[in-house]
């Protein structure tokens, strides 16, 4: 994650790790700093802000494309009504976000991107296919929380939703945990993976 902010860039990381499930394996806020960690562990993701103080974030896109070619690029900045990747790179920008949204429009880009990159979807947890088949034995409330959760929504608004409160949310999230056998932050992460994967068969075309 490079963003100029610290504070916002370990918001964001966060986000990916708690909610969507990756592994973030730097938090950076200038470029010189992104280059050193991209020559340590070159990513498969690079999200970036385009506001970096007058710092050229094209320097770390750059070296990030001759490391690993298959790299590409999550651009998540307050000026995303505005700015559009320059031609170079937007074969390999996977989405443009806002900060001022809500985290809705982040998943749905990672959902997509997961969609193209099947491989991706066993690895962010590994041996996690018992806990998978595990969820569609749970009872209907609980699938719908577990589905809530994957869609990023808070204790608070899962509570609205489901017309339950916030403690029966936080019961049934450690009820749900306990069942499946992981601690709360995987059940996080499993739900974004569950919720992805019943994305992918509902777009699925019918066989013949």
């Amino acid at each position: 994650v490079l963003d100029a902010h610290r504070l916002v860039a370990q918001a964001i990381a966060g986000v990916l790790e708690e909610v969507a499930g990756l592994t973030v394996q730097g938090i950076c806020c200038t470029t010189a700093e992104a280059c050193a960690a991209i020559q340590r562990r070159p990513p498969r993701l690079l999200v970036l802000d385009v506001m970096l103080g007058g710092d050229d974030y094209r320097q770390a896109v750059k070296l990030l494309r001759e490391v690993n070619p298959q790299a590409e690029l999550l651009f998540i900045t307050a000026m995303a009504d505005g700015f559009k990747p320059p031609t170079d790179l937007a074969p390999i920008t996977i989405g443009v976000v806002s900060k001022t949204q809500a985290w809705d429009e982040l998943l749905q880009v990672l959902r997509q991107w997961w969609q193209r990159l099947p491989d991706h979807l066993s690895e962010s947890l590994p041996g996690c296919e018992e806990q998978l088949q595990a969820i569609d034995r749970l009872s209907p409330r609980e699938q719908r929380l577990v589905l809530e959760l994957g869609s990023g929504q808070l204790n608070k608004q899962i509570a609205a939703r489901l017309q339950l409160s916030q403690t029966t949310v936080e019961t049934y999230r450690k009820s749900v945990a306990a069942k499946l056998g992981i601690s709360g932050a995987e059940l996080v992460r499993l739900a974004v993976l569950y919720r992805c994967l019943r994305c992918q068969d509902q777009d699925s075309p019918a066989a013949d």
